[in-house]
Protein backbone atom coordinates (compact mmCIF):
# COMPACT_ATOMS: atom_id res chain seq x y z
CA UNK A 1 0.00 0.00 0.00
CA UNK A 2 2.71 2.43 0.94
CA UNK A 3 4.50 1.98 -2.58
CA UNK A 4 0.99 3.09 -4.54
CA UNK A 5 0.71 6.24 -1.86
CA UNK A 6 4.20 7.13 -2.68
CA UNK A 7 3.51 7.09 -6.63
CA UNK A 8 0.22 9.23 -5.97
CA UNK A 9 2.11 11.35 -3.96
CA UNK A 10 4.72 12.58 -6.41
CA UNK A 11 1.90 12.43 -8.78
CA UNK A 12 0.24 14.95 -6.86
CA UNK A 13 2.97 17.00 -6.23
CA UNK A 14 2.26 18.30 -9.10
CA UNK A 15 -0.87 17.63 -9.82
CA UNK A 16 -2.15 18.61 -6.30
CA UNK A 17 1.24 19.13 -4.46
CA UNK A 18 0.07 16.41 -2.22
CA UNK A 19 3.25 14.54 -0.32
CA UNK A 20 2.08 14.11 3.22
CA UNK A 21 5.04 14.08 5.12
CA UNK A 22 5.04 15.52 8.88
CA UNK A 23 5.04 19.26 9.28
CA UNK A 24 8.40 19.95 11.35
CA UNK A 25 6.47 21.51 14.69
CA UNK A 26 8.62 24.19 16.33
CA UNK A 27 8.88 23.75 20.27
CA UNK A 28 6.86 26.86 22.08
CA UNK A 29 10.25 28.19 23.66
CA UNK A 30 11.15 29.01 19.92
CA UNK A 31 11.16 32.26 19.05
CA UNK A 32 8.86 32.42 16.09
CA UNK A 33 8.99 35.18 13.41
CA UNK A 34 6.13 35.30 10.73
CA UNK A 35 6.08 37.74 7.83
CA UNK A 36 3.24 37.79 5.38
CA UNK A 37 4.28 38.32 1.95
CA UNK A 38 3.04 41.79 0.41
CA UNK A 39 0.48 40.90 -2.74
CA UNK A 40 2.34 40.56 -5.93
CA UNK A 41 2.06 38.24 -9.07
CA UNK A 42 2.38 34.77 -8.96
CA UNK A 43 5.31 33.51 -10.24
CA UNK A 44 5.31 29.57 -11.77
CA UNK A 45 8.31 28.10 -10.83
CA UNK A 46 8.56 26.18 -14.02
CA UNK A 47 9.17 29.62 -15.93
CA UNK A 48 11.35 31.26 -13.39
CA UNK A 49 13.72 33.47 -15.15
CA UNK A 50 16.83 32.07 -15.89
CA UNK A 51 19.18 35.24 -16.43
CA UNK A 52 21.34 35.68 -12.70
CA UNK A 53 19.12 37.22 -10.02
CA UNK A 54 20.41 39.27 -7.61
CA UNK A 55 20.83 36.69 -4.33
CA UNK A 56 18.12 37.59 -1.24
CA UNK A 57 19.25 38.79 1.36
CA UNK A 58 16.70 38.66 4.20
CA UNK A 59 16.30 35.15 6.15
CA UNK A 60 12.27 35.40 4.42
CA UNK A 61 13.77 35.51 1.33
CA UNK A 62 16.43 32.87 1.38
CA UNK A 63 13.65 31.03 2.64
CA UNK A 64 11.39 31.77 0.19
CA UNK A 65 14.04 31.65 -3.25
CA UNK A 66 14.71 27.60 -1.91
CA UNK A 67 11.61 26.88 -1.74
CA UNK A 68 10.70 28.39 -5.21
CA UNK A 69 13.79 26.71 -6.83
CA UNK A 70 12.72 23.52 -5.19
CA UNK A 71 9.46 23.17 -7.46
CA UNK A 72 11.35 23.98 -10.36
CA UNK A 73 14.06 21.27 -9.71
CA UNK A 74 11.06 18.60 -8.48
CA UNK A 75 9.76 18.77 -12.34
CA UNK A 76 13.06 18.09 -13.44
CA UNK A 77 13.67 15.51 -10.93
CA UNK A 78 10.01 14.09 -11.88
CA UNK A 79 11.63 12.97 -15.49
CA UNK A 80 14.61 12.04 -14.37
CA UNK A 81 16.31 8.52 -12.91
CA UNK A 82 16.77 7.91 -9.51
CA UNK A 83 19.69 8.31 -9.21
CA UNK A 84 19.51 11.65 -11.04
CA UNK A 85 16.47 13.16 -9.33
CA UNK A 86 18.43 12.58 -5.69
CA UNK A 87 21.00 14.95 -6.97
CA UNK A 88 19.04 17.63 -8.31
CA UNK A 89 16.42 17.30 -5.37
CA UNK A 90 19.77 17.09 -2.45
CA UNK A 91 20.19 20.58 -2.58
CA UNK A 92 16.83 21.13 -1.84
CA UNK A 93 15.01 18.21 0.41
CA UNK A 94 16.89 16.14 2.99
CA UNK A 95 16.44 13.13 5.10
CA UNK A 96 13.65 11.01 4.96
CA UNK A 97 11.51 13.46 2.80
CA UNK A 98 14.64 13.23 -0.01
CA UNK A 99 14.25 9.30 0.37
CA UNK A 100 10.48 9.82 0.00
CA UNK A 101 10.88 11.96 -3.18
CA UNK A 102 13.19 9.43 -4.80
CA UNK A 103 11.46 6.39 -4.01
CA UNK A 104 8.07 8.30 -5.41
CA UNK A 105 10.06 9.16 -8.51
CA UNK A 106 11.22 5.01 -8.75
CA UNK A 107 7.77 3.33 -8.71
CA UNK A 108 6.59 6.65 -11.15
CA UNK A 109 9.16 5.53 -13.57
CA UNK A 110 8.51 1.61 -12.46
CA UNK A 111 4.53 2.56 -13.83
CA UNK A 112 5.62 4.39 -17.15
CA UNK A 113 4.83 7.92 -16.00
CA UNK A 114 5.82 11.22 -15.66
CA UNK A 115 5.05 15.05 -14.48
CA UNK A 116 2.93 17.05 -16.91
CA UNK A 117 2.15 20.64 -16.83
CA UNK A 118 3.37 22.90 -13.98
CA UNK A 119 2.27 24.11 -10.63
CA UNK A 120 2.25 27.91 -9.81
CA UNK A 121 3.47 28.53 -6.11
CA UNK A 122 1.86 31.32 -4.90
CA UNK A 123 3.11 31.76 -1.01
CA UNK A 124 1.19 33.51 1.35
CA UNK A 125 3.19 33.18 4.30
CA UNK A 126 6.64 32.49 5.58
CA UNK A 127 7.40 31.82 9.29
CA UNK A 128 10.75 31.41 10.39
CA UNK A 129 12.01 30.12 14.10
CA UNK A 130 15.71 30.10 13.98
CA UNK A 131 16.87 27.34 11.72
CA UNK A 132 12.80 26.05 11.23
CA UNK A 133 10.95 27.38 8.64
CA UNK A 134 7.04 26.88 7.37
CA UNK A 135 6.09 27.99 4.41
CA UNK A 136 2.28 28.63 3.33
CA UNK A 137 1.30 28.17 0.01
CA UNK A 138 -2.21 28.16 -1.93
CA UNK A 139 -0.52 26.93 -5.02
CA UNK A 140 -2.31 26.80 -8.40
CA UNK A 141 -2.29 22.92 -9.51
CA UNK A 142 -4.77 23.49 -12.52
CA UNK A 143 -2.31 22.98 -15.51
CA UNK A 144 -0.59 19.82 -13.50
CA UNK A 145 -0.73 16.36 -13.85
CA UNK A 146 0.82 12.54 -14.98
CA UNK A 147 1.60 11.93 -18.47
CA UNK A 148 2.75 8.83 -19.68
CA UNK A 149 6.60 8.74 -19.75
CA UNK A 150 6.84 7.01 -23.22
CA UNK A 151 4.08 9.49 -25.54
CA UNK A 152 4.63 12.74 -22.92
CA UNK A 153 0.64 12.76 -23.31
CA UNK A 154 -1.41 13.84 -20.39
CA UNK A 155 -2.94 10.77 -18.52
CA UNK A 156 -6.71 11.28 -18.21
CA UNK A 157 -8.52 11.95 -14.89
CA UNK A 158 -4.66 12.61 -13.72
CA UNK A 159 -5.47 16.45 -12.68
CA UNK A 160 -6.69 17.55 -9.03
CA UNK A 161 -10.19 18.27 -9.40
CA UNK A 162 -9.16 21.45 -7.16
CA UNK A 163 -7.84 24.28 -8.90
CA UNK A 164 -5.67 25.10 -5.55
CA UNK A 165 -3.49 23.08 -3.30
CA UNK A 166 -3.09 24.12 0.34
CA UNK A 167 0.31 23.66 1.08
CA UNK A 168 2.15 23.80 4.23
CA UNK A 169 6.49 22.65 3.45
CA UNK A 170 8.29 22.76 6.78
CA UNK A 171 11.99 23.36 6.01
CA UNK A 172 15.32 23.42 7.74
CA UNK A 173 18.32 25.06 7.73
CA UNK A 174 21.09 22.41 7.17
CA UNK A 175 24.96 22.99 8.63
CA UNK A 176 25.80 24.44 5.54
CA UNK A 177 23.67 27.24 5.56
CA UNK A 178 20.81 26.07 2.90
CA UNK A 179 17.25 25.62 3.95
CA UNK A 180 15.86 22.52 2.51
CA UNK A 181 12.26 21.04 2.36
CA UNK A 182 11.92 17.99 5.11
CA UNK A 183 8.08 17.76 4.93
CA UNK A 184 5.39 18.63 2.62
CA UNK A 185 1.55 18.66 4.07
CA UNK A 186 -1.97 19.50 2.12
CA UNK A 187 -4.15 20.15 4.19
CA UNK A 188 -8.06 19.77 3.48
CA UNK A 189 -9.27 22.75 3.59
CA UNK A 190 -9.65 25.53 0.60
CA UNK A 191 -7.29 28.17 0.35
CA UNK A 192 -7.31 31.48 -1.56
CA UNK A 193 -4.00 32.73 -3.20
CA UNK A 194 -2.91 36.01 -2.10
CA UNK A 195 -3.65 39.17 -4.43
CA UNK A 196 -2.13 39.70 -7.72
Amino acid sequence: MRGFVAIRAIGRLLATAALLAAVAASTACQEEKSSVLPPRPAVSAASAPSAPQPSPTTPHDIVLTAYLRYWTVLSKAGKSSPDQARSLLKPYATGDYLDHLVDGVRRMREQGREPYGKVVPRVKEVRISKNDALVIDCQDVSGAGMADARTHQRIPGSASSKPTANIEASMKRSSDGRWRLTGLKIKEAPCTPPSS
